[in-house]
C-alpha cells in the first residue's frame, strides 16, 4: 500500500485494503493458472508492472519479542529464511492472525519498505527474500525484488 493510504489509515480507520501490488499479484496469477507456466511471455508485462510497483509501496510485517521480523526457515538443515510481508491491513489482520496461531506467539505490526528490506539483505547473508501475503497470495520474491 502506499505510505500516504497507511497513514490515512492509521487517522481514519479506513481504506487500509487497498494496494495496487496486491492487484498485480492477483492478476499475476489468474495468468499463471491459464497458461500454467511462469516462463510464459503472457506473464511478461505482469512482471514488469509487480518490478515496478515493488519499491513504490510500504508492507507490514510481523516483529517478534526480540522487535526482529518473523522468519520463515526455508529447510531445517540450513539458517536460510524469508520474511512475510503484507501488502495492505487487510491482509495484514488475516495473514497475521494465522501466522500467531502457528508460532503461538503475539507478534506486533511494522511498517518495513524495501530500503528496509534491502539492508536486511546485504547485512544478513540467511535472508533470502520475501513471501507476499503467505496465507492467500504466496506470492514469492528474491532479495533482491526478483519473481
Amino acid at each position: 500500500m502506499q505510505l500516504k493510504d497507511y497513514e490515512y489509515y492509521q487517522k481514519t480507520s479506513e481504506g487500509g485494503c487497498k494496494s495496487q501490488m496486491k492487484d498485480f499479484i492477483n492478476l499475476y496469477s489468474k495468468i499463471l493458472k491459464r497458461v500454467k507456466k511462469e516462463s510464459a511471455s503472457e506473464l511478461d508485462g505482469v512482471k514488469i508492472n509487480i518490478k515496478r510497483r515493488y519499491p513504490q509501496e510500504v508492507y507490514l510485517t510481523l516483529m517478534d519479542e526480540k522487535d526482529e521480523p518473523v522468519k520463515l526457515t526455508l529447510t531445517e538443515k540450513t539458517d536460510e529464511y524469508i520474511i512475510p510481508i503484507f501488502t495492505d491491513v487487510c491482509e495484514y489482520d488475516e495473514g497475521s492472525e494465522k501466522l500467531t496461531k502457528l508460532f503461538l506467539d503475539e507478534f506486533t505490526q511494522k511498517v518495513i519498505s524495501v530500503d528496509d528490506l534491502k539492508e536486511l539483505g546485504e547485512n544478513d547473508e540467511n535472508f533470502k527474500g520475501i513471501v507476499i501475503n503467505p496465507h492467500s497470495q504466496n506470492f514469492m520474491m528474491d532479495k533482491d525484488g526478483n519473481i
